[in-house]
């Protein structure tokens, strides 16, 4: 996957389109997978925010959504203010961080477009391909665009574009804004992840042709998905989140298991073991984390409930 040769970086640059998108993936490679949604009348709505407490530590969970617009703020009084009472900021990644790092930035190109010589194409069938340019197409988006991409950063890269579409956009995203917040305020920042291991942690999935050719199925159901989502997160509803997020689509296809215990659970695990470790260096943490994560069976919520967190939505 690694390749530092020069070329790869002549190659890339050479194409302004491609520049576009990726500096528009950038912005939110780290959540694409995650939760996304669209809200009007943003100071009215509940949103998902919880408090979970264990031995005089708190830490308050925010369900993100990662891309949104102006429409959305200002949060309701009682988001912002838990943030304000917390001694740190944890997120997934720092993707503003990143931004301002050019060498982390190259690593995190070269682990998601396949080495000179080899193409998208050749790697993904005929059929998913074809599929890929008939969307291309409908974009009027080149096709050298997308011609060495990896299939899953070809996938979240589509969605992207197509959330984008609808008027949404990655600079507006709730995690976004509260990173913004923290480094201009010198605020302790933790991180879960990192952009640059969930690039890796994407391009391991066994099968990553079937979830292109999931994504590019699926793209027509985008317009009545978004209202569905909206309506979910703005009255703060966990059973309707975890519906569409998790189990209608485990649901329709239980061949896409494998890919949810990756994208999903095993996340979930891992960041609520780091959350409780994090948590008895703090008093009080502010996480913010894809909604997806906080809902549900296998949830960080109920990982932590375990764990002996007392958890109530607030």
């Amino acid at each position: 996957m690694n390749n530092n040769s020069p070329s790869i970086r002549t190659r890339i640059y050479a194409q302004p389109v491609t520049r576009v998108l990726w500096r528009k993936t950038l912005w939110t490679l780290a959540a694409l997978f995650l939760l996304q949604a669209y809200a009007t009348q943003a100071a009215s709505d509940r949103g998902l925010l919880l408090e979970a407490q264990k031995d005089g530590h708190t830490v308050y969970l925010l369900g993100s959504i990662h891309l949104a617009d102006k429409s959305f703020y200002p949060l309701r009084d009682e988001i912002e203010r838990a943030y304000k009472s917390s001694d740190a900021l944890v997120v997934e990644a720092d993707i503003l961080a990143m931004e301002s790092n050019a060498a982390l930035q190259m690593q995190v190109m070269q682990e998601s477009v396949y080495p000179p010589g080899q193409q998208l194409k050749d790697n993904i069938s005929p059929k998913v391909y074809d599929q890929l340019l008939g969307w291309l197409n409908q974009r009027q988006i080149p096709e050298a665009s997308f011609s060495r991409l990896r299939p899953a950063i070809a996938m979240i890269t589509l969605s992207l574009i197509e959330m984008q579409a609808r008027g949404l956009d990655p600079k507006a995203g709730i995690d976004r804004h509260f990173l913004s917040q923290a480094h201009r305020n010198n605020t302790e920042i933790l991180e879960l992840e990192s952009v640059l291991g969930q690039i890796q942690m994407l391009n391991s999935l066994d099968n990553p042709e079937l979830y292109l050719q999931q994504t590019l199925e699926q793209l027509s159901d985008m317009d009545a998905f978004v209202p569905r989502i909206t309506s979910a997160w703005k009255s703060g509803d966990q059973e309707k989140i975890y519906d569409l997020v998790i189990r209608e689509g485990l649901d329709k296809h239980p061949e896409y298991a494998p890919l949810y215990e990756l994208l999903f659970y095993k996340r979930n695990r891992d960041m609520a073991k780091k959350i409780q470790d994090l948590s008895g260096q703090h008093n009080t943490l502010f996480v913010v984390v894809g909604a997806g994560h906080l809902v549900g069976e296998k949830s960080i919520t109920e990982l932590l409930e375990k764990d002996g967190f007392t958890v109530k939505q607030i």
